[in-house]
């Protein structure tokens, strides 16, 4: 029986390649514009992604821990690859809003699947302990798709036009809805007493578990405030004089720099407290966002490597975190809340972006992004450091037929 679970594992190594071997997103800032969506028709079209994402997050997570988390991953690349068929022949910002609502009704579906099915696969084995090692490794195989997708996605523009790596990217999308179907539903083994309360229950571990609740939402911060280097470093590229052949090399870069801290992730919550290792992370970002605003040249490069590193540590050790507290039965609405935070904030944090991008130039827009990090590290500092009871952790009794036993903070 393990085995046919364990195999998830495996499948959805190959899922997380595919959806990563995307060369338009290496051109897509470039495709946009040259098809009248700018700036701030990015950002509305952002905003767009996240209110959908927002309506449908929790619904989502409820659906996928009562009917199963397969399910919304067969619906979730169904519409990812017609995300990227329908993004092919968008010529006007309605049609590139309807693909950025798709993506988004996409994402609220598998938001908390993926992990709330891997989680249950090793749990069947009683293997739960390597999930921040195989989270890292996932995350460590999708960097390096997406470094593939850069490279070539640079090259493969600049000579077939930028038309073609959408219909590379909708192939690819494809081929992982293909493995998706293959997987299997693995067993639920803890399950509160009586009928599942989802949200309630969901909430009730956040009341519980304080450090539980501010870990999520300081990535949930780092993951707001990163969505938007991540989408607009091309621009910065482009202002900075970096040629468009040279768009993969920037990127590529960056991105590789996930891969080991994706990969060590488990090994720093071994050696170091949760605390710690957030704080650091935190500071790096508030350091990398400053050097965007300052750096005008290629050299923004390094800023972009520095923070991707610390990017990759951050969502195993989060998302590690949150399931070993997690009940089976709730671990997808869980994550859902976690994913429901950073769309909330991403909202604001963008609009900001956007309107100093807009009047300014697209590095004085890094500079507030910044500043929320700066503010949250000192926030966090005060919650997790100098002995409020966030920086306790609580015991209590729990309705819950398995005890629950989560990692240091």
């Amino acid at each position: 029986m393990g085995y046919k679970y364990l195999s998830n594992v495996k499948k959805q190594y190959f899922i997380n390649l595919f959806h990563s071997l995307i060369p338009a997103y290496v051109i897509e800032r470039l495709f946009w514009q040259a098809r009248g969506v700018g700036v701030q028709g990015v950002v509305y079209c952002e905003i767009i992604y996240a209110l959908t994402v927002i309506l449908l997050e929790l619904p989502s997570g409820v659906l996928a821990d009562r009917f199963g988390r397969k399910r919304l991953l067969v619906v979730t690349g169904i519409l990812d690859a017609a995300e990227f068929v329908l993004l092919l022949f968008a010529r006007s910002f309605w049609m590139f809003g309807l693909a950025v609502f798709l993506a988004g009704v996409g994402k609220a579906l598998c938001s908390g699947s993926e992990n709330a099915l891997l989680y249950d696969s090793l749990l069947a084995e009683g293997k739960q302990g390597e999930f921040e090692k195989l989270l890292g490794r996932l995350s460590a195989i999708d960097m390096a798709g997406t470094v593939v997708a850069a490279l070539s996605g640079g090259v493969l523009a600049n000579r077939l036009g930028l038309e073609f790596n959408y219909v590379v990217s909708a192939c690819s999308m494809a081929a992982a809805l293909l493995v998706i179907l293959t997987l299997r539903e693995p067993p639920m083994l803890t399950r509160p007493e009586g009928k599942p309360q989802y949200t309630k229950q969901a909430l009730a571990l956040f009341r519980a578990e304080p450090l539980v609740l501010l870990y999520c939402l300081t990535g949930a911060v780092l993951g707001a405030c990163m969505i938007y280097p991540d989408e607009f470093w091309q621009l910065a590229a482009e202002s900075a004089g970096v040629p468009v052949a040279l768009f993969g090399a920037v990127g590529a870069g960056a991105t590789l720099c996930r891969i080991p801290g994706s990969l060590l992730a488990h090994r720093l919550k071994a050696r170091f407290s949760y605390r710690s290792v957030l704080s650091v992370i935190l500071a790096l970002n508030v350091l990398g966002y400053a050097a965007l605003f300052f750096t005008r040249s290629a050299l923004l490069a390094l800023p972009l490597a520095v923070m991707n590193l610390a990017a990759g540590v951050t969502e195993p050790l989060v998302a590690g975190y949150l399931h070993h507290h997690a009940e089976s039965s709730v671990r997808a609405t869980t994550e859902s809340f976690t994913s429901l935070g950073l769309r909330l904030l991403s909202m604001p944090v963008g609009l900001v972006f956007g309107y100093i991008s807009t009047r300014h130039t697209i590095f004085a827009g890094f500079l507030p992004l910044g500043m929320v990090c700066l503010a949250w590290l000192v926030f966090f500092t005060l919650r997790a450091w100098r002995g409020s009871p966030c920086a306790r952790p609580r015991t209590h009794t729990s309705r819950w037929t398995k005890p629950r036993s989560g990692p240091r903070p």
